[in-house]
């Protein structure tokens, strides 16, 4: 979720935790106002230099230990969003595990003793107070990596000297948990959506990248599982082998093996020959294969890093599937459309693109589509409810801006002028809009069509929202039409007044 879209579902006393993280000198205001203040200084808000700042955690340990643990399981999460319970439980149980495997006495087997006794004997100096300074985590961060530790063997060696994640290996309560949320609010690094599902928090996605920095988290769990997925059995070998860890099992018993004691993505990718990473990249829909073993190491990274993955059920139907990646389809993401196994072949991808917004319009609006005959048609339509006028909808995937072009006035004339039903509405669905060229062609196209019909593009992230977030303004029962029903642009501001009005 962007943070454009967190804003809209937050009310005034929220908005008023992220102002402060910025500025306390403007005055606040009301809802909307607040809202639009932060959308003003949104630059400064995600800027990664202000974050790595705020970041920068002093004070008592196992506060910090619990912000970051909140951080980490956010950036985590399927679209870094997450209810305040699930937070709990997914950082409590985190907590627990380390605990429970730290008295176990071969939890730290693949670790060197000699490294394990210094940062063991550096770490009771530091914390002797309980509290650590920036200018200590520097140090204590320097000499882990120095010594060749991993964060999770940190984790276990405080818990051994009986101080994970409190003094006492003691979890964090909740009431703990909700003064941590509140910080990070006022950090403002997380949002909290008091109007989605009863209230969620939200990591917005501008941010997230700059968060892995700040924490030194190289790739999402979930990312770095899918990376080691993509090597062979013998390159998962090689990392266990050079990094002192069994390497018999499956290659699935092998990945988890890594990701269990903690190996970063660049130490497991640092042993593999610069030949297995141009095989890697090789694999890889669009990555490019030239360059230098460090090249090609980062650039496998920044592939997992940026790529788009869904939380989607195995039982989900095709339809359902193409939805989830709406705004990947609209864009031709082919890099994350093939990794993630949504499409087969370049090919598929317009058809998938339909298929999802006939998905969207029938279980996520509940309209009854029609069906045209011939193969000369729009990608869709559906009748008006006080009238037997239609919209039609077409579908334009792009990588680039759509810039509404002469052929597709041409294509839309043809439609409307062809169709039985007077075409009160065209509506044509787009990645990203190049809005000079498309109000340009849109109000022609409404001129030429002889029937004054009105034309409106819609971006494939705008029509997910409206699917979402309909309900929300509903009163008058079901989703009505006319929302649609405009000349021009449907921006979020167009919809929320739309659907105001005819929701």
């Amino acid at each position: 979720m962007k943070a454009e879209e967190a804003v809209q579902l937050m009310t005034k006393s929220y908005l008023h935790r992220v102002i402060d993280s910025f500025t306390k000198d403007l005055p606040k205001g009301d809802e909307e106002k607040s809202r639009n203040l932060i959308l003003k200084n949104l630059d400064e808000l995600t800027d990664p230099d202000r974050i790595s700042t705020v970041l920068g955690f002093e004070g008592i340990y196992s506060d910090q230990i619990l912000l970051r643990g909140i951080l980490e399981a956010l950036v985590n999460a399927p679209g870094y969003v997450l209810s305040e319970d699930a937070i709990v439980e997914a950082v409590v149980e985190d907590q627990l595990t380390i605990i429970a495997n730290a008295q176990q006495p071969d939890c730290l087997r693949y670790e060197s003793a000699t490294a394990v006794d210094v940062f063991k004997a550096v770490l009771e100096v530091a914390l002797d107070d309980d509290e650590l300074s920036s200018s200590e985590l520097r140090l204590i961060h320097k000499l882990r990596e120095k010594v060749g530790l991993s964060e999770r063997a940190k984790k276990l060696i405080l818990a051994q000297m009986n101080n994970y994640p409190r003094t006492g290996n003691s979890v964090h309560s909740h009431s703990d948990f909700k003064d941590a949320l509140i910080d990070l609010q006022r950090r403002g690094v997380v949002m909290y959506c008091n109007k989605l599902d009863g209230g969620v928090y939200v990591v917005p996605e501008e941010m997230v990248a700059a968060i892995r920095r700040a924490l030194d988290i190289e790739l999402s769990i979930a990312a770095w599982s899918q990376l080691l997925d993509s090597l062979g059995g013998s390159h998962l070998s090689t990392i266990l082998e050079q990094t002192g860890l069994p390497k018999s099992g499956t290659k699935e018993q092998k990945r988890d093996r890594i990701i269990a004691v903690g190996t970063q993505p660049t130490a497991a990718l640092s042993i593999l020959s610069s030949q297995d990473l141009y095989e890697v990249c090789s694999s890889l829909p669009g990555a490019k294969v030239s360059g230098t073993k460090m090249e090609r190491l980062d650039r496998i990274i920044d592939y997992f890093a940026n790529l788009v993955r869904k939380e989607i059920s195995s039982e989900a139907t095709p339809g359902e599937r193409y939805y989830q990646y709406y705004s990947e389809l609209a864009a031709r993401d082919r890099e994350s459309l093939l990794t993630n196994k949504v499409i087969k072949k370049d090919i598929e991808m317009e058809r998938a693109f339909e298929e999802g917004t006939r998905y969207l319009f029938t279980e996520r609006l509940g309209l009854l589509l029609l069906e045209f005959s011939g193969n000369d048609h729009p990608d869709g339509g559906f009748q008006f409810r006080r009238s037997d006028d239609i919209l039609m909808w077409d579908n334009k995937s792009k990588e680039t801006q759509y810039d509404f072009p002469p052929s597709h006035v041409k294509q839309f004339k043809r439609y409307i002028r062809d169709s039985e039903k007077r075409v009160s509405c065209f509506m044509v669905i787009v990645p990203t809009i190049d809005e000079d060229k498309c109000e340009e062609n849109a109000l022609r196209l409404k001129v030429e069509s002889g029937q004054d019909t009105d034309v409106a593009l819609i971006e494939a992230e705008d029509l997910v929202w409206v699917a979402e977030n309909w309900r929300e303004f509903e009163r008058k029962g079901g989703f009505d039409p006319e929302v649609f029903n405009h000349t021009g642009i449907l921006n979020r501001k167009v919809l929320t007044q739309r659907m105001k009005l005819f929701l």
